[in-house]
């Protein structure tokens, strides 16, 4: 049986977030409508990238990313910290390359996507801010729709 992909690249700017005071929680609410309806589809974390006044505000942890409001196929996904909210991506950046972790993705429900919640902590338990500095992230997601 052969299948039909279509990708949908989606790019999240931490400035253009509400962001809670510690900076772990982005909630996202200016998205075009984003509308997923293949046979199978899957969500996945093609790039990331910090910005900050001093790259030490960011490098040096392993950082934890979890998406919300996006419905997933929970029979597909199991993690161990007993946190129902899915983690995307697993990283870590020093000071001359990013490794990530992931390399899998999530396999998520037709759905009409209009919001999302990206929640970020560091190994430290900070967000994104350190030292009294604000870090800035941007991620682009993949979702590829299969039909």
């Amino acid at each position: 049986m052969e299948y039909n992909k279509r990708i949908k690249s989606i790019w999240l700017d931490s400035v253009t977030a509400t962001i809670n005071a510690e900076r772990t929680q982005l909630i996202f609410n200016n998205l075009p409508l984003i509308q997923v309806r293949g046979k199978q589809n899957i969500l996945k974390v093609n790039s990331i990238a910090f910005q900050s006044q001093n790259a030490t505000n960011y490098t040096g942890h392993v950082w934890d990313l979890k998406i919300d409001r996006v419905l997933f196929n929970q029979n597909y996904y199991f993690n161990s910290d007993k946190n129902s909210i899915p983690t995307i991506a697993k990283f870590m950046i020093d000071s001359n390359q990013m490794y990530n972790s992931n390399s899998g993705g999530l396999e998520i429900e037709q759905q009409d996507i209009n919001q999302i919640i990206l929640l970020i902590k560091s190994n430290d338990t900070h967000g994104l801010i350190k030292n009294d500095v604000n870090v800035e992230m941007y991620v682009n997601l993949i979702i590829e729709e299969y039909f």
